[in-house]
């Protein structure tokens, strides 16, 4: 029997999200990575990246590396789709756009996303992006 409905598991994964967009356009990394779950993992620009701490993964992604090579001011979700859902794990395609400060579009990609519960935390854990790697150890 599950614990929740499948209505309950998309709010609580597109709350999950939420939270990520907010925290990562915040620029603040250490609430940031309080937002995922660990070891926390990256596939991208052909690139396995796991991050085994909160601590890590904060020092790691300093937005201001995203910035000053890509000219980003802000991220925003184009869309959020839960494809599957149980108690546990939830996922979930997604598209994406980075914008420059003054709100020009630089680039959009789709995503896909595993939210975990972790000893009661809903997290992001999983991340699999055609975005690439923009900088050494970043997960943008």
């Amino acid at each position: 029997m599950s614990k929740y409905t499948r209505e309950e598991l998309e709010v609580i994964g597109m709350k999950a999200m939420d939270e990520f967009m907010t925290t990562f356009n915040s620029g603040d990394p250490m609430a940031w990575a309080q937002t995922l779950n660990f070891p926390h993992v990256r596939l991208a620009g052909g690139k396995v990246q796991i991050w085994n701490t909160l601590e890590e993964y904060a020092r790691d992604n300093d937005v201001r590396v995203l910035k000053d090579k890509s000219g980003w001011g802000y991220s925003k979700w184009d869309w959020c789709k839960v494809i599957q859902a149980e108690d546990d794990k939830i996922h979930i395609a997604v598209s994406f756009s980075r914008y420059s400060a003054e709100g020009t579009k630089i680039v959009s990609f789709e995503s896909f996303y595993i939210i975990t519960n972790v000893n009661g935390h809903w997290g992001a854990q999983f991340r699999s992006s055609f975005a690439g790697v923009i900088d050494a150890n970043t997960a943008f």
